[in-house]
């Protein structure tokens, strides 16, 4: 089975700060790179997709609506995989992880205060709490 050609996370990371900026520039600030190796990362990814992600418009990247479907999607990607590898850091025989989904409002608002001092209460509790937008399924998440 000829195996197809898939984007690196450093490409889906890079797009997603430069649309969340708006601007390539500070998504390399953010990211530690240079804005060529962003502006290359999102251009190898526009070759995969072969589809424009951003039309440059007077030197400012405007996401295009195909850049906007796949924003959404990237940042489905990315958001699973964070919850994945902070699960697995923080897997260990003696540590049990509590995931937490909150809407952001919510999460920043009353959760977060709420929560002082409960790693010292519950040293062997890794919370990872994540805010969350879309409507998700408590049975199977």
């Amino acid at each position: 089975m000829a195996r197809t050609i898939l984007p690196t996370l450093t490409a889906m990371q890079c797009f997603e700060a430069a649309a969340r900026h708006m601007s390539f520039t500070l998504a390399s600030e953010e990211l530690n790179l240079t804005q060529s190796a962003v502006s290359k990362q999102v251009a190898q990814l526009e070759v995969i997709l072969e589809r424009p992600l951003f039309r440059r418009v007077r030197k400012r990247p405007q996401i295009t609506p195909e850049g906007a479907f796949y924003l959404r999607e990237v940042r489905r990607i990315l958001t699973r995989t964070e919850i994945s590898t902070r699960h697995m850091r923080s897997y260990r025989d003696e540590v049990e992880a509590l995931n937490v989904a909150t809407p952001p409002t919510f999460g920043d608002r009353w959760l977060i205060q709420h929560l002082n001092g409960f790693r010292f209460r519950h040293p062997c509790i890794n919370l990872n709490i994540c805010n969350r937008v879309e409507p998700f399924d408590l049975t199977t998440e």
